[in-house]
């Protein structure tokens, strides 16, 4: 296991010697809420073919950092005047608790614990849920007990075994300061080992590769806690709203288009480009740095948040194509973390 850990998100039938090639040991994967009915009873069936999935990754040579159950997941679906609206996916069993309960907070240190023991062997790093300090992946969740869920995971992983690299995940920028203050001010956060963060400049929010020199100064200057970077990327695809379309707050895949580009916009060239300047961040910070995973390994057939084929939202952020095929910012990736390793 190298000392800077390189990561993505990857689908199952990924080729795990391209991988590789990429500079990449690590593999993100989500994994359900483990129990059928109830907390100690039946396995779901999801938990267990996720789980399976997990132990041909490990028997393939590379690790897993694993991402504790979401509650649930935003998305969006048109009215009936065809008006995308946001929608919340719940994804919580009712034997878990409502939101912004104790009861909840203290079912997710129990699952968690559990899920700390059952992988024990195949997954040696967890990210606690994601991006709680955001409407996508909050819900109906309030911040303060986004954060107590991430205590109580964190201690639920750690007291089943110690050894796990174990923390939170937030996007750039809403609420920061909130979650970042709170959650390393608190005496809790010696169960935490890293300080996680998402980052999309210039693609979901403005600037390029060089901002996260600042958000990476930044980020250490508040925790004093090293810095996982749990996404990072740049969409190759997708065209740019109109003045009048960003000014109105559309959502970006209502008009299939992005708020924000850098460069020459979203080519597979520019995709490369920024690669290869985040890396140079990453470098100039990589004493800070636990490491960081790309988003995402390969193009996906259609958006996750609206369904649609043709929406570049969540469909062009891979670093091969859809047929497996290495784009620019493959090599691209693949120098930066060699000189990330030198």
């Amino acid at each position: 296991m190298s000392e800077f850990l390189i990561g993505t998100s990857a689908f199952a039938n990924a080729d795990p010697g391209l991988i590789r090639q990429a500079g990449i040991e690590w593999i993100r994967q989500d994994f359900p809420f483990p129990f059928a009915d109830c907390i100690g009873g039946r396995l779901a069936d999801a938990y267990v073919k996720a789980k399976e999935e997990a132990r041909v990754w490990s028997s393939k040579g590379l690790y897993l950092m694993g991402v504790t159950p979401l509650h649930g997941i935003g998305g969006y679906k048109p009215d009936p005047s065809g008006k995308y609206q946001f929608v919340w996916n719940d994804l919580l069993p009712g034997y878990m608790g409502e939101p912004n309960s104790e009861a909840l907070s203290k079912n997710y240190q129990e699952i968690c614990a559990f899920l700390a023991d059952d992988l024990k062997g195949i997954v040696q790093m967890w990210q606690i849920s994601n991006e709680l300090n955001i409407p996508m992946f909050a819900g109906p969740l309030k911040y303060y007990y986004g954060c107590e869920l991430i205590f109580h995971g964190a201690i639920g992983l750690k007291q089943s075994d110690p050894s796990l690299i174990v923390g939170p995940n937030s996007a750039l920028p809403s609420m920061r300061y909130y979650f970042y203050g709170r959650l390393f001010a608190d005496p809790r956060s010696s169960y935490l080992d890293y300080c996680g963060i998402d980052g999309y400049y210039g693609t979901w929010d403005p600037g390029g590769p060089e901002a996260w020199d600042f958000a990476l100064a930044e980020l250490y200057d508040l925790t004093h806690t090293r810095i996982l970077v749990n996404e990072w990327g740049y969409s190759s695809a997708g065209s740019i709203m109109g003045e009048a379309e960003n000014r109105s707050g559309i959502p970006e895949c209502q008009v299939k288009k992005w708020r924000f580009a850098w460069g020459n916009g979203h080519t597979p060239g520019t995709q490369a480009q920024f690669v290869r300047g985040a890396m140079e961040a990453f470098y100039k910070h990589r004493d800070r740095l636990l490491g960081a995973f790309f988003y995402r390994w390969e193009d996906q057939e259609a958006c996750w948040q609206c369904r649609s084929p043709d929406c570049p939202v969540e469909t062009a952020w891979g670093l091969v194509d859809r047929q497996g095929q290495p784009k620019p910012s493959f090599y691209a990736h693949k120098e930066g973390v060699e000189k990330l390793r030198s």
